[in-house]
C-alpha cells in the first residue's frame, strides 16, 4: 500500500479512517492493538485492507483472545503479508516447517536469544519483511516484547546527517552467534556451520520502505558488524552513534503478551527486543517469517 504522497510517518493518523475495525495505537511511536477481526476465519478484502494499512501505519498490530488460533490459521495469516521464508538457526514444529518454535523453560538460566533492539536476521541476503508471533503458554506478567519506529529515528535526524547516512552501507554477518568462535550453546538456536556466520552481506543503513515508500534506517548492534569503507575505529563510533538513537525512548513502546495474542510485526522498519524478566516462568510461542525481498537504498 505505498503511498507516494506521504512525505514523512509523522504524518500518518493511525486510528481514524476505519470502518471495518478498530485500530487502537499504543504510544505515540509504535504498535497498535486491532479489534474486531477474528483470525480463525476468512476475513473479507475490506477487512484485509485496512488489517493491512494499520500494518503499514503502526508497524506492530496485535490482535488479543484469538485461542482458537491453529498453525494452519497462523500461516494463512502470515503469507498475506508475503511469502514464507524460514530462519535457519530457529527449531521448527514436527510437521509444519515454517512454523518456528520460541520456547523458554523455567529452569533454563541460559541467555535469553533477542535481549537488546535489533532486526531478525540481517545477515541474509534477503532478510525478514515480517515475523507473526502467536502467544501459546506465556507467564501472567513479564516477557514483554519492547519495539523502536526506525521511521521516526530516519526522520529525527538533521538534514545533514541523515544525508550521510543515506551514503552508508552495513557490513552484516552473525559472526557474534555462530560464526567462528561464537558460542553457540544459546536458547531456540541450532548449531550452525562457523563459515555461515562469518559470511557478510550488504545492506544500505538508510532504506525506502517497499510498502510505505518512506525511508528508514537499516541497522543493528548484533549483525551490522562494519561499514563498509570506514576502518574498524570509524565504524564502531559511527555505528555506536546510530544504534544509541534508534533505541531513545520516544521511538519505542512495549507489547504485553496475552495466551491466544496474535501479533505481526515489520521486521525492516521497527526493532524489537525480548525482555527477559520472567525467570523460573515458562513461555512457549510459535512464529512465521516472510522474507523474499532485499532492502534497497536511496540511491
Amino acid at each position: 500500500m505505498k503511498n507516494t504522497n506521504q512525505k514523512s510517518w509523522r504524518d500518518y493518523d493511525r486510528s481514524a479512517g476505519y470502518r471495518h475495525i478498530e485500530v487502537l495505537p499504543q504510544n505515540g511511536a509504535v504498535a497498535a492493538e486491532i479489534r474486531g477481526a477474528d483470525l480463525t476465519k476468512p476475513l473479507p478484502d475490506e477487512i484485509w485492507s485496512e488489517v493491512e494499512r494499520a500494518f503499514a501505519e503502526n508497524l506492530v498490530v496485535y490482535f488479543r483472545g484469538q485461542k482458537d488460533f491453529s498453525r494452519e490459521n497462523h500461516l494463512a495469516f502470515a503469507q498475506r503479508f508475503g511469502p514464507l521464508q524460514k530462519i535457519p538457526h530457529i527449531f521448527s514444529v514436527d510437521g509444519y516447517p515454517d512454523v518456528q518454535i520460541v520456547e523458554r523453560k523455567p529452569d533454563d538460566t541460559r541467555l535469553v536469544v533477542g535481549e537488546g533492539f535489533h532486526n531478525d536476521s540481517t545477515f541474509m541476503d534477503t532478510p525478514p519483511t515480517s515475523v507473526t508471533m502467536h502467544a501459546i503458554d506465556v507467564p501472567d506478567y513479564g516477557g514483554d516484547t519492547a519495539f523502536a519506529n526506525l521511521y521516526l529515528a530516519y526522520e529525527t535526524l538533521s538534514p545533514p546527517m541523515q544525508a550521510f547516512a543515506e551514503t552508508l552501507i552495513g557490513v552484516n554477518n552473525a559472526s557474534v552467534l555462530f560464526g567462528k568462535g561464537a558460542d553457540q550453546k544459546r536458547v531456540m538456536m541450532k548449531e550452525m556451520k562457523t563459515e555461515e556466520g562469518d559470511r557478510s552481506v550488504e545492506h544500505p543503513i538508510v532504506c525506502v520502505h517497499p510498502r510505505t515508500g518512506l525511508k528508514h534506517l537499516f541497522l543493528n548492534p548484533v549483525y551490522t558488524r562494519q561499514l563498509k569503507g570506514f576502518s574498524d575505529k570509524e565504524s564502531r563510533l559511527i555505528l555506536e552513534f546510530f544504534n544509541n538513537h534508534i533505541s531513545s525512548m520516544a521511538f519505542t513502546g512495549r507489547v504485553r503478551w496475552e495466551k491466544g495474542t496474535v501479533l505481526i510485526w515489520d521486521n525492516w522498519a521497527a526493532h524489537h527486543s525480548a525482555i527477559a524478566d520472567y525467570q523460573g516462568k515458562y513461555r512457549y510461542m510459535e512464529r512465521v517469517t516472510t522474507g523474499g525481498l532485499r532492502p534497497k537504498g536511496v540511491n
